[in-house]
């Protein structure tokens, strides 16, 4: 049988590692599924051959695909497995694992190679970055690279340090802009110690954008919007593509079409009624309390918790001011994610991506009273079960639905066995969309004929405001502060 390890590599992958092992840094911006993790583990591979050693690498990740980096070089690598050490324990833990592994006793000194995987949040753990700088990593692999990309925030000034003492960097995202083209700077600045875009972030933006709305400057609206200099934009991407590569999944896979279909669900008396007071208002009431004589509100103080309150009784209830949730009966788009699990779940494995705690349940308790079988990956499940639940989903023709949640499921895990995923309540957030949206639709995904997404709007609602802001490639949350419905 052939190994993982000996699986040809695809074309864009061969390429990725010609340029990664041709120049000392990289950012590969690499949609995801497109195989840039084991691309990476190639050049790094390949790095330690030449050396003939194994060199001090550590490599930066969401928290809930660290284990995932050590199982694919297991896959992809001969690298001895004792040798990479996940560092996902307390502060104080991390620290000693990562000085007990280096720590060598016949130099008395932390030089050992070893392979160190961690998460971003862990670059605020003090006394575990005094340990990374004493070990002086020769690699540095920062995947999801785009969440480093405010220059301003603590552990990415934090891994901009780090990134000094390396001799290698790579840059693994598939949207390095999110924002806007600013969000490249900091990225770049951990690349290559300001090689390309200078050191100084203002200085940055003073020669490649512009304040179109600089003619309201001192006025109370007055709120900047900063645009690249159109005489400059050609010389900011040529400067950008000098160490990137990038990799459309449309153009290097033979993947099949995805399918995109939208399901109209209206909402039910109760919920329009709630909807509009909570729309105006910023307060709608649980009617089922009212008629016990519980007057229990539904209360949003601010925009972007209005938008979320809306969202909540879109997808069928209410949280009260107490913080406890309730029903709202009947519920359409629950009736309606029903009856497509009747049509689908028999011939097809489905992943239902929804947003909120009750949602998990209701939904959960839907598949049921079906006896359908399935499993969940959220926040809600210990971590320990998460890797069982996912190799459960996509080696059990029985379990036929994964209910996930776009932030907890949508990084770094293959869900390809799904022909269907269907959105149920979703994130305001673009990057957890892509992300989710690529869980099924990768290299892998090949074995079906079509893959299809389904997102269940509710017309005249917040859902078209987000089903247009994300088909746009928009992150919602900034839209919301203009929005008046």
């Amino acid at each position: 049988m052939q190994s993982m390890e000996d699986r040809p590599l695809w074309d864009h992958q061969k390429k990725i590692i010609s340029m990664g092992l041709g120049m000392p840094d990289l950012a590969i911006f690499a949609e995801m599924g497109c195989g840039k993790s084991r691309a990476t583990i190639e050049i790094i591979r390949r790095r330690c051959g030449l050396e003939k050693r194994l060199m001090r690498t550590l490599i930066l990740a969401p928290k809930i695909v660290l284990k995932n980096w050590k199982s694919e070089f297991g896959m992809y690598s001969k690298i001895n497995q004792g040798d990479i050490i996940v560092l996902d324990k307390s502060g104080k833990q991390r620290a000693k694992d990562l000085f007990d592994a280096c720590f060598d006793t016949s130099r008395n000194e932390l030089s050992r190679g070893k392979i160190a995987i961690t998460n971003y949040e862990a670059m605020e753990m003090d006394e575990l970055v005094k340990i990374i700088h004493d070990w002086q990593p020769e690699i540095l692999v920062c995947d999801e690279a785009h969440r480093l990309k405010n220059p301003q925030s603590k552990r990415a000034k934090i891994v901009v340090g780090i990134s000094d003492i390396v001799k290698h960097v790579y840059l693994l995202t598939g949207t390095p802009i999110l924002n806007s083209p600013m969000d490249v700077f900091n990225q770049y600045r951990i690349l290559d110690g300001g090689e390309t875009f200078g050191k100084n972030f203002y200085t940055f933006r003073g020669r490649y954008f512009e304040d179109i709305n600089s003619g309201w400057a001192g006025k109370q609206s007055y709120f900047p919007k900063w645009m690249p200099r159109a005489e400059t934009y050609d010389h900011l991407n040529d400067l950008m593509y000098r160490k990137a590569i990038r990799v459309v999944k449309s153009e290097c896979l033979d993947l099949p079409p995805l399918v995109r279909q939208t399901v109209q669900v209206e909402l039910s008396p109760v919920q329009s009624k709630m909807y509009k007071e909570m729309a105006v208002e910023y307060v709608t009431f649980v009617e089922q309390q009212k008629e016990k004589g519980e007057s229990l509100a539904v209360v949003a103080q601010l925009a972007i918790t209005k938008a979320l309150r809306l969202q909540q009784i879109v997808s069928g209830f209410a949280k009260d001011v107490t913080g406890n949730h309730h029903r709202i009966t009947p519920c359409p788009r629950l009736d309606a994610l029903s009856d497509l699990v009747d049509d689908l779940a028999d011939q097809h494995k489905i992943i239902i991506w929804a947003t909120f705690k009750e949602n998990y349940a209701m939904i959960g308790e839907m598949l049921k009273k079906k006896k359908i079988p399935f499993v969940e990956l959220h926040g809600d499940v210990p971590q320990k079960d998460r890797e069982e639940n996912v190799r459960r989903f996509r080696q059990d023709g029985d379990c036929r639905v994964i209910i996930a949640n776009q932030g907890a499921a949508g990084i770094g895990i293959n869900l390809t066995e799904a022909s269907y995923s269907i959105f149920y309540s979703r994130s305001f957030r673009l990057e957890h969309d892509l992300q989710a949206e690529a869980r099924n639709y990768r290299g892998g995904s090949e074995i079906h004929s079509s893959v299809t997404r389904i997102d269940l709007i509710a017309p005249g609602t917040i859902d078209e405001l987000i089903n247009e802001a994300l088909s746009k490639k928009q992150d919602v949350a900034h839209k919301i502060l203009d929005w008046n419905p």
